[in-house]
């Protein structure tokens, strides 16, 4: 067996982190338990329903029941458009959160993913992430010279985006049923049929 620090000489890398979080370590570390002593108090259906009540037409993001029962919570951060003199740019920012039950050990896994793009004459860059969001707060807000007239700096995006704002009546609420908030890295994690907590 190759030993971690023959390892990172040989490659830069050590090897703990990802066997940390292939065996769920990181879930374990991270996830939100009910006080101690107290036991489930609704079952998956329960849970879910109350979850999915939570949606608020008023907020910027959505909670949706997707078609293998888990629960959808989705956060369009920014989706703009704009002209400028050397063409047409556009701007995209989303946040996801997929919740899965596993009743046999109450837990709600959440599997989350960041992903945003931006294209333009001579420009396309994108970016990606999924696993775990332990914390982020932005605001950004972007002015151009656009082509329309008079010539002057135009605000052509604007955010602001906190993941506490999305994810946090969620976890109250399923702290409120006595059931543990486990994120994961891997999207098997979400069926996983061992505890992950």
């Amino acid at each position: 067996m190759l030993d971690a620090m023959d390892l990172e000489r040989e490659h830069g890398i050590t090897i703990s982190v990802p066997l940390a979080m292939w065996r769920g370590t990181v879930s374990r570390w991270v996830a939100v338990r009910p006080e101690a002593g107290r036991h489930a108090s609704c079952d998956a259906a329960a849970l879910r329903a109350r979850l999915l009540a939570l949606n608020d037409p008023r907020q910027p993001f959505q909670y949706t029941s997707a078609s293998d029962g888990a629960i959808v919570a989705e956060w369009r951060i920014a989706d703009s458009t704009w002209q400028q003199f050397f063409g047409r740019f556009h701007a995209v920012e989303k946040y996801r959160a997929t919740l899965a039950f596993s009743p046999e050990h109450s837990e709600v896994r959440v599997l989350e993913s960041r992903s945003g793009s931006r294209t333009g004459p001579g420009e396309y860059t994108t970016n990606s992430f999924q696993g775990i969001v332990l914390f982020e707060r932005s605001r950004h807000r972007e002015w151009a010279l656009t082509g329309n007239l008079p010539i002057e700096p135009r605000e052509v995006l604007s955010y602001d985006f906190d993941v506490r704002r999305i994810k946090g009546p969620l976890i109250d609420a399923t702290i409120a049923c006595g059931w543990t908030w486990v994120p994961v890295i891997l999207r098997s994690h979400l069926t996983a049929s061992r505890k992950l907590s």
